[in-house]
């Protein structure tokens, strides 16, 4: 054997063969895997000087990820190797020291011929690809008794006990291969999820607002919103072919769930003022079944398919509710209240999700730590105890569902409070940092995957709004007066003298500006300060009043009318929707806690409560006596426009509270209020009268939603902010699977 090339370190007993990679004691191989050898050379060649963690990580799996326990088992094997000697030190919290004295030399230290068997088959995970590839070579070659670095050829000739030890040799190498190969796929399935996507449009109307794909992929449903009314559409991914399931009809349909085979397609539909009902109909088409009454979230199935869970609201509380599949034997999971440090269910009706195993069912909830913000909690199935899934924060989550695997759990994420638009994101299970999968400017809602792990269906969204005027004495023959169009989608407030308060979304921030209908260009009034949104002007013109999340918690602030002098004015959870009193020195909204209408001067200071919970969407009347609000009696019952006095009271309900864009508004004689219908109606005002009776068409424009609107001081004219939402599936495919 050339002895060329051989490098030796010694030390004690030790000796270390460079060349074969081999550890020998006293000129007996000591047995080790090639990656501890080379673990232990790697402090040598650095004696005295600490080796960092991620230094050693990244030169023994320069290619591969793998946990730090893998080094640490290759520090362990080494100390057991090495027995009594202390030659390897570790310095917390950084990494290893080699602290013996080492010779070098060069040549082999005595004529040893090492001939060694393979006595396992097994491979780790850690072992180097290429070598199992030079060994696949070496025994396709026929040439070969062993593939340790210490080969030997075979003899031309080859006796009966030769032939018979290299049968039994090649039949254990045949399974190291076949062994070796299972390890490479096993290592290319732990590859990152939706490391490298395509995304492909799947509808094309814009009218597409929920969506779920079959566990085998072959089918996605999807809820079809058309001119107020909503639908639930079959479509084979294959050949795309479409199945109307459920017809349209007047209602909001929160969300489509297959069942765990298929068979069922699992909606929740709620009506105009009706509590919100879960309803099963076949895939394939059929007569929708109701199951369950109040379910305020789409359902998410346990895995063996036999159980369902949901997210229940009532004022002040939000629940995880576990039944049957079939809607019966349903218990409460957990409750949190709204004054509770940590809330589950902080962004309205979205789904818990059920993890692969059945242990844990994940939700996003609102943490009260320095501030309010968003992560993900598990719930366990079978008590309720809680505890976090990730380390990360965000300001807000939306839709989240787990990996089939259990790997993680992709969600829909708002990464930062200057960002409005919600991302596809995978956030790792048990550790590791989230990570984007999508990186765009475009809004993503809903989500679902398929059984394999490659296809993700989603909803891309997109809001756009201009402002239009239209005098009051002619309201069916508008102009459109901007063009940016992202103007006044989150409100919008007139000023005097003609002046208007309005919202735009431009560069990833939303901000208040002020424009003249005299003439002369808009002026920006904030920057680079959150989000800010539901703008209410003083009476006198001087101040405005506005909601913002720009020190990372949703509060109003109030700002001079030039956009100088910003001060906080309220300190509650989920403060909003100001409005002024008449004489401008006060300010009413809602809050969720302390729940109820409040009020607080506009210099600031405490606010006072007017209202228990259940009161929501404050609107002052243009003579400042009475109030005209949301109003929910009682927990079942359903949500009213009620008056009250300026300074609380008993309310008065007028009607069933109607479904709207915006909010509700006074008409400027103070006779009725005007509201910007939703569902019946889309794209017009309607006139709701005081005396409770039936609710009258105001304008005849287009069939495109109404985002926020407001009269003038002098009630001559009506701004608008009119626009459109387009939405279609998209299916992200993971390409590296």
């Amino acid at each position: 054997m050339s002895q060329e090339n051989r490098h030796f370190f010694e030390f004690g007993p030790f000796q270390i063969d460079t060349l074969n990679r081999q550890l020998l004691r006293d000129g007996e191989v000591v047995p080790l895997k090639a990656k501890a050898v080379d673990t232990l050379l790697l402090l040598m060649q650095s004696r005295g000087d600490v080796v960092e963690k991620d230094e050693l990580m990244q030169r023994l799996w320069p290619d591969s990820f793998v946990e730090e326990a893998n080094l640490t088992q290759n520090i362990y094997t080494l100390r057991k190797a090495l027995g009594e000697g202390d030659y390897i030190e570790t310095i917390p919290r950084r990494g290893y020291r080699f602290v013996a004295p080492v010779k070098e030399k060069d040549g082999a230290p005595q004529d040893v011929i090492v001939i060694k068997e393979r006595t396992s088959t097994r491979v780790s995970y850690e072992e180097e690809d290429d070598r199992v590839a030079d060994e696949a070579r070496l025994i396709a070659s026929g040439n070969v008794i062993d593939v340790t670095p210490a080969m030997r050829r075979l003899p031309t000739a080859i006796g009966p006990q030769t032939s018979h030890r290299w049968l039994w040799l090649s039949l254990a190498l045949l399974v190291l291969i076949v062994v070796a190969v299972g390890v490479i796929m096993w290592r290319r399935s732990r590859a990152i999820p939706f490391e490298s996507v395509k995304l492909t449009k799947f509808t094309t109307t814009g009218k597409a607002v929920k969506a779920a794909i079959s566990p085998d992929g072959k089918y996605i449903a999807f809820v079809l919103n058309d001119s107020g009314e909503q639908s639930v559409w079959i479509r084979q991914a294959v050949t795309g072919k479409e199945l109307q399931i459920v017809p349209p009809k007047r209602t909001d349909i929160y969300g489509v769930t297959f069942t765990r085979d298929g068979n069922y397609v699992f909606y929740v539909s709620q009506e105009q003022n009706v509590l919100a009902m879960l309803y099963q109909v076949p895939s394939l088409g059929g007569v929708p079944d109701k199951l369950l009454e109040d379910v305020d979230s789409p359902v998410t199935f346990s895995p063996d398919g036999r159980q369902m869970a949901f997210i229940r609201f009532s004022p002040g509380n939000a629940s995880i509710v576990i039944a049957n599949i079939d809607g019966s034997a349903e218990r409460t999971l957990v409750t949190t209240h709204t004054s509770d440090a940590m809330r589950i269910g902080p962004n309205g009706v979205l789904p818990p999700s059920w993890s692969p195993d059945g242990a844990i069912i994940a939700c996003p909830v609102s943490i009260n730590a320095v501030q309010w913000d968003q992560t993900i909690y598990g719930f366990r199935a079978k008590d309720g105890a809680g505890v976090q899934l990730t380390k990360n924060h965000w300001p807000a989550l939306g839709r989240i569902e787990w990996t089939p695997d259990g790997s993680g759990i992709l969600a829909t994420i708002i990464e930062t409070e200057t960002s409005s638009e919600q991302q596809v994101w995978f956030v790792p299970y048990p550790k590791g940092n989230a990570r984007r999968i999508t990186n765009d400017l475009i809004d993503y809602r809903d989500l679902s995957i398929t059984g394999d792990a490659r296809t993700i269906v989603t909803i891309q969204s997109e809001k756009k709004a201009n402002i239009w005027l239209a005098p009051a004495n002619d309201l069916d023959h508008p102009k459109q007066f901007t063009a940016t169009s992202y103007d006044g989608l989150n409100g919008l407030s007139w000023a005097p003298e003609g002046r208007l308060v309005y919202t735009s979304a431009i560069a990833g921030e939303q901000n208040l500006w002020i424009t003249d209908l005299n003439g002369g260009s808009p002026k920006q009034l904030t920057a680079h300060a959150g989000f800010n949104e539901q703008p209410a002007v003083s009476p006198d013109g001087r101040y405005i009043v506005f909601l913002s999340n720009r020190n990372g918690q949703e509060h109003l602030w109030r700002i001079d009318i030039d956009g100088k002098h910003p001060m906080e004015l309220t300190h509650g959870t989920g403060d909003g929707r100001p409005t002024f009193a008449a004489d401008g020195h006060a300010v009413i909204f809602r809050s969720l806690n302390p729940s109820g209408l409040l009020r607080v001067s506009i210099d600031g200071g405490d606010a006072v409560r007017l209202t228990e919970r259940g009161f929501f969407d404050p609107n002052v009347s243009p003579d400042g006596k009475v109030i005209a609000c949301g109003y929910r009696p009682a927990p079942a019952a359903k949500n009213q426009i009620a008056i009250l006095s300026i300074e609380g009271g008993q309310p008065k309900s007028i009607c069933d509270w109607p479904a709207e864009y915006g909010r509700l508004r006074w008409m400027p004689d103070g006779s009725a209020i005007a509201y910007a219908a939703r569902q019946a109606g889309v794209g017009n005002i309607w006139i709701q009268p005081l005396d409770g009776s039936a609710a009258k068409q105001l304008t005849h424009w287009n069939p495109n939603p109404i985002f926020s609107f407001d009269w003038s001081r002098d009630g001559k004219w009506l701004a608008y902010a009119n626009g459109s939402l387009t939405s279609d599936v998209v299916l992200i495919t993971d390409t590296r699977r």
